[in-house]
């Protein structure tokens, strides 16, 4: 049986929608400046949408092992933003070590 996102929370797939809510938040960091609040981006929950932290978004997609868009991760790398692998699940977690860095920082 494949490995369900939803169903082993050891890594596996997403679904699109939570692919699609980390990349928009992926956007919205890159778009942040330290200092200013966190950005917030739509998540739907049962197809009713809601706003979420992009805190919050990587922790959709901490343990998902599906292949970032090229693109993506070389905006991130580009950021200096050093991901070990080219997964949403990398990505999550440099994104949120970055994120508590900065937010620490700034305080």
């Amino acid at each position: 049986m494949p490995t369900n996102y939803a169903g082993n929370r050891r890594g596996g797939r997403c679904p699109g929608h939570v692919r699609d809510t980390f990349l928009a938040a992926i956007e919205a960091y890159l778009n942040w400046r330290p200092g200013e609040p966190k950005p917030t981006v739509e998540h739907e929950v049962r197809y009713v949408p809601r706003q979420i932290s992009i805190s919050a978004a990587c922790g959709l997609v901490w343990n998902c092992n599906d292949c970032l868009p090229g693109r993506e991760a070389d905006r991130l790398l580009d950021d200096r933003l050093p991901m070990k692998s080219r997964t949403f699940a990398a990505a999550a977690r440099a994104m949120l070590d970055s994120l508590k860095r900065n937010t620490s920082a700034a305080a």
